[in-house]
């Protein structure tokens, strides 16, 4: 029977990477063309296709200050996500269509419908990732 036995450099090396924390990064998301500082800005993060556009990951709300809405996603672990927002106008925690509809968008500048995965992923790397979403359009 043969034993496997460790060198002291091999172990410590062992330990190390035992030790070493898990790299997390954090996804910023920052909200332009709020035309109201009424409610909430509401940010949903799905960090998989299976879940997408049903059922986020993440879920933040931010306030309104002179138009804009910010919140920080942190400890996320690098991978692909999509960012969903809206103006929660009336602050009943939905997303309002039809009359009286309140606007919404998502990850890579896409607005006023719902986008496939491809076309609105942003992909999250070990640094801090920006995502700017204006939902006062063009």
């Amino acid at each position: 029977m043969k034993h496997m036995h460790w060198n002291g450099l091999g172990l410590l090396a062992a330990l190390i990477l035992a030790a070493a924390p898990a790299r997390a990064a954090e996804l910023i998301v920052e909200i332009t063309g709020l035309n109201t500082g009424e409610g909430k800005v509401v940010m949903e993060l799905f960090g998989s296709r299976a879940g997408f556009p049903r059922q986020s990951s993440y879920r933040l709300e931010a306030d309104i200050v002179e138009g804009t809405a910010r919140a920080e996603f942190k400890d996320l672990g690098p991978s692909d996500y999509v960012v969903h927002a809206w103006h929660d106008i009336n602050g009943d925690g939905e997303l309002d269509r039809g009359f009286g509809a309140e606007p919404f968008g998502f990850s890579n500048g896409l607005r006023d419908r719902r986008p496939s995965w491809e076309e609105a992923r942003v992909s999250l790397g070990i640094d801090p990732l920006v995502v700017r979403i204006d939902l006062a359009g063009d």
